[in-house]
């Protein structure tokens, strides 16, 4: 009854997440198609450049400390607290850091706006300190409904103020306003609606038995941050503004489903790999389940998106961001494996080898950057294949890591994982073949041609060879379905 019951739990958590990942970028997207017509490369250049400064800040605020709270099996109130007011302190900490580091900033990419515009930017690191407790006890519990609904909220109330902002001519500035009243109006329902309140209590020993845990995960998702947004800073320092806003357009987009996927995994296996830590067993199973199904939604969606790459950015954006083509069809390359790596990751966790992770992201990244580096020689192309050889190489890293507490080695993952794989390529060669062949015209009926062809091509040849990942996903919905029923 105790599995069956997790089992409810992680399905629903899951599709909560789903709602609430998927609802946000669906109304990012749509915002985003406005926002793009509406303002110019130069416009999301400049906010991506300043992005690898405000994700480390992030780090810090919504690290390690965090992830120790879910962690832990029994959590107290002072634990909370505790965590609480580090969070306040942090926050403030490294808003004053932004703040006084901006002009240097501004000076390093030679755009002296750039200095202003993160020092209001910044101020959301100090609204995501006052607020990450409670939405952590969400995810603890397993509320992932109504976490799902206070970001979904959030996300209409900003992006509409964006619109506004930008029809109104404000330029980079609603981009900026966006970003900062999605985070303020998720902290206030938050706020309002959570029963816990902090206490006037700090405990240095509860501190100090959560940073022993929470420290090396920080530190690991301090080189994973800077990692990821490193290409950013590459980019932004060699080449135009404009050219970074091509790169953070196509990068957009693509994460609309590789990092809503993983994120979604992410913040529902954490705490259930962390119950099932010490059942080896259970813990086999439940990531070998994961991933299948994980991957046979992950492959499927990367390659539709490789192929509809030109017609789909140019529909949506304006032929002005051409240029972003080529970028999101590499990014889409490494989110092939974006999902896999993190699950694994998601494992090593949850079984408290926080020390061993940061150690190897000491490794995985240090890699990836000299491959970054190295591909600075060939352009911003070159710059994302290095990207996409270091994504691989930090799965096979994150699955040799997991195996030794799993017993679910690399090799039995890649042998699961290649008939989905095959399933997806060959759907796509096929749908796409297809679309040649009738020769259409017109970007509108090319996208929905391309899809209309792959969706129907991938199921049957699911249906056909009994893929139980697609009868999984059928079962899903029918729990689903009863539930709210």
């Amino acid at each position: 009854m105790a599995s069956s019951s997790l089992k409810k739990d992680a399905i629903l958590g899951v599709f909560w997440s789903a709602v609430q990942k998927f609802g946000i970028s669906i109304i990012s997207f749509t915002s985003n198609v406005v926002l793009a017509r509406l303002l110019s490369p130069d416009d999301y250049g400049c906010i991506g450049l300043l992005a690898i400064f405000i994700a480390i800040s992030n780090v810090f605020v919504n690290g390690g400390f965090v992830s120790a709270l879910i962690q832990k099996k029994d959590t107290s109130a002072v634990d909370y607290s505790t965590v609480f007011y580090w969070n306040i302190v942090i926050s403030l900490l490294f808003y004053w850091l932004l703040f006084v580091s901006a002009p240097f900033i501004a000076s390093f990419y030679r755009i002296e706006q750039l200095s202003v515009i993160l020092r209001v930017l910044g101020i959301v690191l100090v609204i995501n300190g006052i607020s990450v407790v409670q939405a952590t006890i969400l995810r603890k519990s397993f509320l992932f409904r109504k976490l799902a609904k206070i970001n979904i909220i959030s996300s209409i109330v900003s992006v509409s103020i964006a619109i506004f902002l930008a029809y109104s001519g404000s330029g980079v500035w609603a981009l900026v306003a966006q970003q900062i009243i999605q985070r303020a109006c998720s902290a206030l329902i938050l706020w309002f609606s959570s029963q816990w309140k902090p206490q006037l209590l700090f405990s240095i020993k509860s501190f100090v038995g959560m940073f022993s845990y929470g420290s090396f995960l920080l530190l690991s998702e301090l080189v994973n941050s800077t990692f990821d947004n490193v290409q950013g800073l590459l980019i932004g320092k060699r080449y135009s503004a404009g050219d970074m806003g091509y790169y953070t357009q196509a990068k957009k987009l693509e994460e609309i489903p590789t990092q809503s996927i993983s994120m979604l995994v992410a913040q529902v296996t954490f705490p259930i790999f962390s119950k099932i830590q010490d059942d080896k067993e259970k813990l086999f199973l439940a990531v070998k389940s994961t991933l299948s199904l994980m991957n046979y939604v992950n492959f499927s969606l990367m390659i539709l998106l490789i192929i509809v790459a030109k017609p789909l950015l140019l529909l949506l954006y304006s032929e002005k961001w051409t240029s972003s083509v080529p970028y999101f069809q590499i990014l889409c390359l490494a989110g092939l494996v974006n999902c896999m790596q993190s699950v694994n990751y998601q494992v090593v966790a949850a079984v408290g080898r926080s020390k061993e992770l940061f150690y190897w992201n000491i490794i995985k990244r240090c890699f990836g950057i000299i491959l970054m580096l190295v591909g600075m020689l060939y352009g911003v192309k070159g710059i994302l294949w290095g990207m996409v050889i270091s994504f691989y190489f930090t799965y096979i890293v994150n699955a040799w890591l997991a195996s030794k507490y799993t017993h679910y080695t690399l090799f039995q993952q890649l042998v699961d994982s290649l008939p989905l794989f095959s399933i997806a390529v060959l759907a796509g060669i096929i749908s796409y073949l297809c679309s040649c062949i009738i020769n259409i015209h017109g970007y509108f009926l090319l996208l929905s041609s391309q899809v209309l062809f792959y969706v129907l091509i991938i199921l049957l040849l699911s249906y056909a060879m009994r893929v139980k990942e697609l009868f999984e996903l059928i079962d899903i919905l029918n729990i689903i379905i009863h539930r709210k029923k």
